[in-house]
């Protein structure tokens, strides 16, 4: 009879986790960190921030570590990758990321949920982003050389209108913008109503700002649609201080996209 093999858990090199409480929502967050091996360069790295970390984290270090050996060929530079998650087993929590990703709103107006369950309380993105702009970021730059002016964040479905709306309404808080299959449909579009400050802001700005926007082909029909037409409205600002993609995945679902596209939105995220 052969012997049972060692069993050693899994882990990656150059990457550690935190676990951060959040000090307004008393809310408790894992915080995943993946630091190049390659030196830092002068004005440190460049940044990537992943909602649902729990999910994407692992796929966004790998592709990131293993193009960036060879920068030359691939555009893709040594980074930081940050996954913002939750202390949970699954890669999502619908309660957490329901509340911290929709923005707040005096009336809500949803469809039934499909399980016939109540809606979880939502609203608290604004909170959100203080977490990141007040705690997270402070604290990440107090142990690696980051790049102030070289922030990404990446948000997919729910993550994806949370990035949505910080665009929208502190176009300031990063530099560029990967924004997967966002449900712009959440309480009847409401996050379009900011939609013009977006364009207010932009025409103050002295720097200029990326948005990398996707969606699957083999999504639903309205998911589709509403991100379709938000490219066209992008698309035809034709303004100088937006530099934005839009790339629609054919033959890729809801669940599929991100790593489908991954490798072009770096690309975009890490242009000179």
């Amino acid at each position: 009879m052969q012997p049972i093999p060692e069993t050693r858990n899994v882990v990656i090199s150059n990457t550690e986790q935190w676990t951060m409480y959040s000090k307004r929502e008393n809310r408790q967050y894992q915080i995943y960190i993946a630091k190049p091996k390659q030196p830092e360069p002068p004005s440190g790295y460049p940044i990537i921030y992943v909602l649902d970390g729990n999910a994407f984290f692992q796929t966004f270090e790998e592709a990131v570590r293993i193009q960036a050996v060879r920068s030359e060929k691939t555009g893709i530079v040594p980074a930081i990758i940050v996954g913002v998650g939750y202390q949970i087993k699954e890669s999502f929590s619908s309660t957490y990321r329901f509340y911290d990703f929709t923005p707040p709103a005096s009336s809500l107006i949803l469809p039934p949920k499909p399980d016939g369950k109540p809606w979880p309380v939502t609203g608290g993105a604004n909170h959100f982003l203080e977490f990141f702009q007040e705690e997270l970021k402070p604290e990440l730059t107090k142990y690696f050389p980051i790049d102030t002016k070289r922030q990404t964040l990446f948000g997919h479905s729910l993550g994806g209108l949370f990035a949505l709306h910080v665009l929208f309404t502190n176009i300031h808080a990063f530099q560029t913008y990967f924004i997967s299959s966002p449900s712009i449909w959440w309480n009847n579009q409401s996050v379009l109503e900011k939609e013009s400050n977006f364009i207010n802001e932009l025409n103050k700005m002295n720097s200029e700002i990326g948005v990398f926007l996707t969606v699957g082909s083999l999504e639903k029909d309205h998911m589709v649609q509403d991100v379709n037409a938000l490219s066209d409205r992008l698309y035809k600002m034709q303004h100088s201080r937006l530099r934005f993609s839009f790339h629609k995945a054919e033959g890729e679902n809801h669940g599929s996209v991100v790593p489908t596209v991954l490798s072009k939105a770096l690309r975009f995220i890490f242009h000179p």
